[in-house]
């Protein structure tokens, strides 16, 4: 993994989570986090989150970084469902599984829509974190200077082929078919909270040959 932590609270918090990061690679939730770990991987969102978002419909979004931190981020129980998501992604990332990733994506989407009526902003930090846990899960995710001014990087991901057997893409499937059937439960929302984000979310991750 390709990965550079800066020192103190935050790089130790991250150690213990690498565990975790390695039992992702089996398909398995990240249930195994602990709560500082969830934290490490909010603030480190938090710290990539964009000010300023332009949607696909050129709906602009705005985030005020500098007193708004409280209202935009999540409570951990929250951030800890959207890691466990970003965690399946990152699989079917990793195997090629473009069309699982997308479904999984968006079926947390509507989830997150649906059960908690999140602000455009909250939305846009939920994608923010699922996107950034992908590449943790891939070990594309770099980390340096201090603790008071961390650099983070997102990676480019190669898919890993070597690691992408028949049992690990079934588990892949299963578990993204719960999260839509999960979605397919509650009612559509009348009106979006957020932009339609899956396409930014999964641009980064997603060759351009595998683009509409």
């Amino acid at each position: 993994m390709k990965m550079m932590w800066g020192k103190g609270f935050l790089g130790l918090a991250t150690l213990a989570m690498m565990t975790t990061v390695a039992a992702a690679q089996t398909a398995a939730p990240a249930k195994e986090l602990s709560d500082k770990s969830v934290n490490v991987l909010m603030e480190y969102a938090w710290t990539i989150l964009p000010a300023k978002f332009t949607t696909p419909d050129n709906k602009v979004i705005e985030v005020d970084k500098k007193t708004k931190k409280k209202e935009t981020m999540v409570p951990p129980a929250v951030g800890r469902e959207v890691i466990k998501v970003g965690y399946i992604s990152a699989q079917a990332q990793l195997c090629e599984m473009w069309e699982d990733q997308v479904n999984n994506f968006d079926a947390m989407m509507r989830l997150q829509r649906s059960k908690n009526g999140w602000t455009e902003q909250q939305m846009l930090y939920i994608t923010t974190l699922h996107r950034m846990t992908i590449h943790m899960a891939a070990g594309k995710l770099k980390v340096t200077g201090p603790e008071d001014n961390l650099v983070v990087t997102l990676e480019a991901i190669e898919p890993s082929k070597d690691t992408c057997n028949d049992e690990k893409r079934k588990k892949v499937k299963e578990v993204v078919a719960a999260q839509i059937e999960a979605a397919k439960a509650v009612p559509a929302p009348k009106k979006a909270a957020a932009p339609e984000a899956a396409p930014a979310a999964v641009q980064a991750v997603v060759p351009a040959s595998q683009k509409k």
